[in-house]
């Protein structure tokens, strides 16, 4: 690719107010931030069934989030060498 093209390409003004969702075993909203170029690790904001946000919480660079459970988090990690590896890192709520 043309490094001068890819320069000339406009950068966009505005970005989607979210990524993705996620309901987690006990019903809370997992609110997944749109990653913006410069951002290296997902931003979620989780709110309970009232609506009502009960924290942020950052997840790995690289880690895509497949099940959320009471004290888990299970997704896909991509290291360096873009190997996958199936990851479950524990959630802690206070």
């Amino acid at each position: 690719i043309n490094e001068v093209l890819v320069e000339a390409i406009p950068f966009p003004d505005i970005f989607p107010a979210y990524r993705r969702l996620v309901v987690d075993a006990d019903g809370n909203l997992w609110v997944g931030e749109y990653l913006k170029p410069s951002d290296n690790h997902p931003r979620w904001t989780v709110f309970d069934g009232t609506g009502r946000m009960l924290g942020e919480v950052r997840t790995p660079e690289r880690f895509t989030v497949f099940q959320i459970g009471q004290d888990f988090i299970l997704g896909r990690w991509v290291d360096e060498l873009d190997v996958q590896h199936v990851v479950m890192y524990e959630l802690r709520r206070d």
